[in-house]
């Protein structure tokens, strides 16, 4: 079973990318990948439903692979090899120059798969590289500047995750990576270790303030490499990671829980803030997956098993909008000859199954109900409040209020984006000047939308279905919630009503409409007034307060990347002056001592038999009086 397992989920991917390398034909390699995709999405299914036990794949000697699905990463398994299928799907049309993209994408999927089937550390952290190696290959292909950052940052990060691994191995004993066996936080080591691993899933997950590679990507990766990498797999893999730091290897208390709290709100909220000033479409939604997976890293933060539940829960609702986001705004972006929000508009009505899924994945991230976005919020919600009365620290209940209140601030501010977002690409005013109208987008990349935003809805519907029976068996405990609604009854009611207010609109359409000119003053414009979606909230931006943390956060003072290659820079001049020149200095030295020598030596050099033995005399003279003193 584990055989076929590694095969069909790993070995085929890997040779299928190697094998396309040599072919010229971009039919062919769309076609094969495709086909290697659905089979790893078939098997992957298989596994979920019947999920295998832990096997030993023997490698060299006695040494062999310990591989193995746990009840968490059978779940994570499936929407990987999902998005792969559905991302090679989009790119079919999308990827002009595909080159080795294909190759890249499978080997992705293929380590992907392989971190999520290893059960012991060495097989996890070989994986992990590799995908790091795959990520900058892929950013690669939109810009060389934001793949060096990326893998500066994320690099940097995998190698603290090694170091925590490890001390985690040194205060176990054992490579295997455990299950329901966490270490309890009372060492230094196994303080350094816990830390050392959160820095490697921050990163991999785009959790502040590790979070800067995200946006400088979005601007030059093509919209399916963001589609597969910050939004979905990444996500997906860097909380899995933090899911099992948080319940597995280590016991959080208070302190650890505290940290994972104010970490997770304050992701949220500057990241939101800074994606409501955004222009450029790609930059406004790589904001934005950073702003969620700070409500996944305050849901492990709350302690609690619903509060667990909602943050895997959440990561599973995040990777499927925002990918289908990305995938929107890359249509949009390819029709609209542009990703700039104030020249684009209007395009709902030549693009409406785009339109059609971007305003369900935006009403999805923004909490709307009775999508999955609410359905994971509403859990962290009460999750959150579950940990704040059954704590007896005050100062933790004091950090779980602050956390309340920076989640609900931040899906406020995350359905206000949505709002300008959406209006400005579909909704707003149609700025193009030529006559050539933009048409949708070819089926290979609607319906990757449509069953992105089907999943929306069907996980919005049914959310306790998919908890309940693929969550739950996971974290092991009873997850019962202390407030509830009818996801059923306000899909029917909305459903209805919208039918409804369609049915109205095709009656009335056309009639009692009244057109006018516009007044102002009581004259008579000889323009057309615009009102574009970037404006709407360039008011916050003033606020006096609010103004100099814009100032700030614009000159990447914080940026990760700028303070650690500032760091690398301090840290070279320092060795340059205190090694480099040192040791030229010294060399120097001795080189001039060397010639002074060498120059009293000649000038002693006279030739006088008489002096040669006046020397050997006084030297005879010396060495008795040294052994004399012996």
């Amino acid at each position: 079973m584990m055989g076929m397992n590694l095969f069909i989920l790993i070995v085929l991917h890997v040779i299928s990318g190697l094998i396309l390398i040599f072919f010229k034909g971009d039919r062919v390699k769309k076609n094969l990948a495709s086909l290697i995709f659905l089979a790893g999405l078939f098997w992957s299914v298989y596994i979920c439903f019947r999920l295998p036990s832990l096997e030993i794949v023997g490698l060299i000697g006695d040494y062999g692979l310990m591989l193995g699905f746990n009840k968490l990463s059978r779940i994570i398994v499936v929407f990987v090899n999902l998005f792969g299928l559905l991302v090679c799907l989009y790119s079919r049309d999308y990827m002009k120059k595909k080159g080795a993209y294909f190759s890249y994408l499978l080997w992705l999927i293929a380590f992907s798969n392989l971190a999520l089937m290893s059960a012991d550390f060495i097989t996890f952290v070989f994986s992990w590289g590799v995908t790091l190696a795959l990520l900058y290959a892929l950013l690669n292909i939109g810009s060389g500047h934001s793949a060096k950052k990326a893998l500066s940052i994320v690099g940097f990060a995998d190698f603290s995750l090694m170091l925590g691994i490890c001390l985690y191995i040194a205060a176990t004993g054992n490579t295997l990576m455990p299950e329901k066996a966490g270490l309890a936080l009372d060492t230094p080591v196994i303080w350094a270790s816990f830390l050392l691993m959160l820095v490697g899933a921050f990163a991999k997950a785009g959790c502040g303030p590790f979070h800067t590679w995200i946006p400088a990507a979005a601007e030059d990766a093509p919209a399916p490499v963001m589609a597969i990498l910050p939004a979905s797999l990444d996500k997906l893999l860097g909380i899995y990671l933090l899911a099992r730091i948080c319940t597995d290897f280590f016991a959080p208390n208070a302190a650890a829980m505290g940290i994972l709290l104010i970490t997770g709100s304050l992701t949220i909220i500057f990241a939101v803030m800074m994606a409501l000033i955004q222009h450029d479409l790609r930059k406004l939604l790589s904001f934005h997956a950073i702003s969620q997976v700070g409500y996944m890293v305050l849901g492990f933060g709350t302690g609690t098993a619903l509060g667990i539940a909602g943050g895997i829960f959440h990561m599973i609702n995040h990777a499927i909008y925002k990918s289908g986001l990305f995938l929107v705004g890359g249509a949009v972006g390819e029709k609209g000859k542009t990703f700039e929000l104030e020249k684009l508009g209007g395009l709902a009505v030549y693009m409406p199954l785009t339109f059609i899924s971007g305003l369900v994945f935006s009403l999805s991230i923004s909490g709307v109900p009775p999508f999955n976005g609410f359905a994971s919020k509403w859990m962290l919600y009460q999750g959150t409040l579950v940990g704040m009365f059954n704590t007896p620290n005050l100062w933790l209940r004091c950090v779980y209020i602050f956390a309340l209140v920076a989640a609900m601030f931040g899906s406020a501010l995350t359905l206000a984006s949505f709002a300008k977002f959406i209006h400005a690409i579909f909704l707003g005013q149609d700025h193009r000047q030529s006559n050539d109208k933009p048409k949708e987008a070819p089926l290979s990349m609607t319906a990757p939308l449509l069953i992105l935003a089907a999943l929306c809805v069907l996980l919005g519907v049914l959310p306790k279905l998919f908890v309940n029976d693929l969550i739950g068996p996971w974290i092991g405990k009873d997850i019962s919630f202390i407030g509830t609604w009818n996801s059923i009854f306000a899909f029917i009611f909305l459903f209805f009503g919208l039918c409804a207010g369609l049915i109205l609109w095709q009656l009335s359409a056309g009639r009692n409409m009244r057109k006018d000119t516009y007044y102002i003053g009581g004259e008579t414009t000889h323009f057309e007034p615009t009102f574009p979606a970037t404006e709407f909230y360039k008011s916050i931006s003033a606020i006096p307060l609010i103004n100099k943390l814009y100032r700030l956060l614009g000159t990447e003072a914080a940026d990760f990347y700028n303070m650690l290659s500032g760091l690398l820079r301090v840290s070279a001049n320092c060795l340059y002056l205190f090694i480099d020149r040192l040791i030229y200095y010294l060399t120097n030295a001795a080189g001039y001592l060397v010639l002074g020598l060498s120059w009293v030596f000649r000038k002693a050099h006279t030739g006088a038999l008489n002096q040669y033995l006046a020397w050997s005399m006084a030297g005879l003279i010396i060495m008795l009086l040294i052994f004399m003193g012996r």
